[in-house]
């Protein structure tokens, strides 16, 4: 009687599935000329860890835990990145008003809630989600559209066997002010319908995703629809990809100026052995050829996320960080978007332009295990500018309109697992600047090639 009692009094809730997790990334990493001008001070760049420049250490440690039952789960990751150094080792420091605004010595030390997710699935039909997860338009493919782990509430889920669905709703700013309400103008959110159908059989499958994106940027009065497809899959050894998104909008009152652009990636890998996986790619996003008329035809998305993309992605390659330079890509982006201030209507950090001069990048590479251990990924990236009227010439250069060629970059990645719980990876990134960026360049620079290295020691379990 009394251990009934006692059960009652003290009754457990429902059980559930728990586990733990976490990674720690250590990365002791060197920067080299990013403004590709050895005249120069290498300036201070932003990366995940915050703003630093020429050697540094940067860590990134996570910890995270998930739970389930029936019909539910819910996941969370706290994070901690940060660039080494004794004030953001083991305490909070800021030297600004706005903690980790400015110069950012500790960008993302706060031991939060870096990703967070949970899910109900009512009917196969309908799963409810919201969180701040990964969730993209189009990171299977280019990367041109959207990718990023921002707040979302979002249904989705299977209407048939091969085609499943997701609406999702994508809170990229909803500014707080502590003096009093949020006004609507600093406002931004996104609105994705996104189909995956899954289509052959055999030795041909593929996947067709159609998706629609509604850009409500208020912080930048721009509204923008991006209608889209993308595509992956094999046929025998061959991995063919290819996505084409394209932008139509406007920026609102008094603004006159129409938005009018797209872009589009193509790829093929061919599986050759477990050593040998050769590709070639194509990115391509159109630019504006003439800053003052009524239209931004500059291609800029919600946020580009190619350092992430399954072929010509690398996580700590050179055109995936925020170099600063005269190519003006920024941290995860391969594109141009940050060239200019004007007409912004999107991008990582909300900076992208309308004016920019657009890309196209051809691709070649080849990654494969040599080893059980050993693997690798190397690739060639050429780098034109689609339209350079708006870019301005470097003092005393000659021509009176820069090249169309911005450079050549090459990525090596070589990664040995040592243990199940311990791995490495060794990155070497170049960026050789062609005329189209030195033209840029006053003819007092002394145009280099801009460098990193970075070797990343990882424990996982």
């Amino acid at each position: 009687m009394f251990a009934a009692i006692l059960v009652a009094a003290f009754a457990l809730p429902a059980m559930a599935d728990i586990s733990f997790f976490g990674t720690a990334r250590v990365m002791p990493t060197f920067y080299s000329n990013f403004d590709f001008n050895d005249n120069t001070p290498d300036a201070p760049v932003l990366n995940e860890g915050g703003y630093t420049a020429g050697e540094h250490i940067r860590s990134e440690l996570r910890l995270g835990w998930k739970a389930g039952g029936d019909n539910w789960k819910i996941m969370m990751i706290a994070e901690s990145d940060v660039i080494m150094e004794k004030d953001t080792a083991d305490r909070s420091f800021y030297t600004g008003t706005f903690k980790g605004v400015g110069d950012r010595p500790n960008a993302g030390s706060e031991f939060g809630i870096e990703r967070f997710e949970a899910n109900y699935t009512f009917t196969p039909a309908f799963v409810l989600s919201t969180g701040w997860n990964i969730r993209a338009a189009d990171i299977r493919t280019g990367g041109l559209l959207f990718g990023d782990d921002h707040p979302f509430l979002e249904v989705g889920g299977k209407l048939a066997e091969n085609l499943n669905y997701a609406l999702t709703y994508i809170t990229v700013n909803n500014r707080t002010l502590t003096s009093g309400v949020s006004p609507v103008k600093d406002d931004w959110r996104a609105y994705l319908l996104k189909f995956n159908a899954d289509v052959g059989s055999g030795d041909a499958k593929f996947t067709v995703s159609p998706m629609l994106l509604y850009s409500d940027n208020r912080l930048r009065s721009a509204k923008v629809y991006y209608y889209g497809i993308e595509a992956f899959g094999q046929v025998g050894l061959f991995k063919p990809s290819f996505e084409f998104v394209y932008a139509d909008g406007e920026f609102r009152a008094p603004s006159t100026t129409d938005i009018k652009a797209y872009a589009a990636f193509a790829g093929v890998e061919a599986a050759v052995s477990k050593a040998l996986n050769p590709y070639i790619a194509v990115r391509y996003a159109t630019g504006d050829d003439n800053s003052s008329d009524t239209e931004a035809e500059g291609f800029v998305g919600v946020t580009d996320i190619a350092r992430f993309t399954p072929l010509m992605g690398m996580d700590g390659n050179i055109l995936g960080e925020s170099m600063g330079n005269p190519y003006g890509n920024v941290l995860y982006s391969y594109a141009p978007e940050r060239k200019f201030g004007t007409n912004l209507y999107g991008g990582i950090g909300n900076a992208g332009s309308g004016d920019n001069p657009g890309h196209m990048i051809v691709a070649l590479g080849s990654k494969g295990a040599l080893s059980d251990a050993l693997s690798y990924k190397a690739q060639v990236f050429l780098i034109w500018y689609n339209e350079t009227p708006n870019i301005p010439v470097g003092a005393g250069q000659t021509v009176t309109e820069v090249d169309d060629y911005a450079g050549t970059t090459f990525d090596l990645q070589l990664a040995y697992k040592f243990a199940k719980n311990f791995s490495t990876t060794f990155i070497y990134s170049a960026f050789v600047p062609g005329d189209g960026i030195k033209q840029q360049l006053a003819t007092t620079a002394d145009d280099t090639i801009a460098q990193l290295g970075t070797l990343q020691l990882v424990w996982a379990y």
